[in-house]
């Protein structure tokens, strides 16, 4: 399933305008309607860790996960871009039963392909910027069931929408993904991603030539909906420090709603990335 995976391509707002070669004001766990200018690109690399409880569909009683997701993005033209994101991690489950023992397992989650398409944009100040972005693309199914993507053996197209406005120290996004299921699994089925969010910037309360970073304040609602009846609602609080060549984030995202039938819960997720341009 394509859950509640972090992937970005954003945008910066520095003191000589609007770059998008680097990131800001943009969520950690969803995507900005910004995209990298022609010929650059974006990478972005987020250990995580994700504590998990029972599945209702085995005897697991629950687990951890350890994740390496690496995204890159690409600016194809002014309005189109690409994006790869490869989780890479180990698992280890709590097995029930009697002479049960333990489940490890590491390998390659789902990797997403997405193309994303700028449909509209307007920029009325050095500073402030409103996009809207279409995006398509397929989930490959990798060789671990992380809970994170609930991998299987099926290829899914996925469409969506991006809305991202910028206005000052304020950022807003928001966007919502659909999942096309294509496997013969009764416990997958076709879902969908909706993520809002609201980012401060910290400092500087003002950008001025001198301007040499700035932090951010984010707060996210990210949720997941099949239509198997699996429900999810996570809040995640963030912060994220934006340099010139660089770009530090954080975030721990902590389930509100969990309605869960057909995988085992979570109990939190917590992560930090680093992305670089080139």
């Amino acid at each position: 399933m394509f859950r509640a995976r972090p992937f970005i391509v954003v945008i910066a707002i520095t003191p000589f305008g609007v770059n998008e070669i680097a990131t800001a004001q943009t969520p950690i766990n969803a995507p900005g309607a910004m995209q990298p200018s022609t010929g650059t690109g974006v990478y972005h690399i987020m250990p995580m860790y994700r504590e998990i409880g029972s599945d209702p569909t085995s005897n697991v009683l629950g687990g951890r996960e350890y994740i390496v997701l690496s995204q890159i993005a690409y600016g194809v033209s002014q309005n189109f871009s690409l994006q790869i994101d490869v989780p890479v991690g180990y698992r280890d489950l709590q097995i029930s039963g009697p002479g049960s023992a333990d489940d490890h397992e590491a390998g390659i989650g789902d990797t997403t392909l997405l193309a994303k398409l700028r449909v509209y944009r307007d920029d009325p100040a050095p500073t402030d910027t409103t996009r809207l972005s279409l995006a398509g693309g397929l989930q490959i199914p990798g060789n671990v069931d992380f809970e994170m993507d609930s991998s299987n053996d099926a290829w899914d197209p996925i469409i969506g929408a991006i809305f991202s406005t910028v206005r000052g120290r304020h950022g807003f996004n928001v966007s919502a993904f659909w999942e096309f299921y294509t496997g013969n699994d009764d416990d997958q089925s076709d879902s969908l991603r909706a993520d809002a969010s609201y980012l401060f910037r910290l400092l500087p309360e003002a950008y001025t030539a001198d301007s040499g970073g700035a932090l951010y304040a984010v707060a996210e609602l990210n949720g997941f909906y099949g239509t198997n009846g699996d429900t999810e609602v996570y809040l995640s609080p963030g912060v994220m420090f934006e340099a010139r060549t660089f770009t530090l984030d954080a975030t721990v995202m902590l389930p509100v709603w969990q309605e869960v039938e057909h995988r085992a819960e979570s109990e939190y997720l917590i992560g930090v990335g680093l992305r670089l341009s080139f």
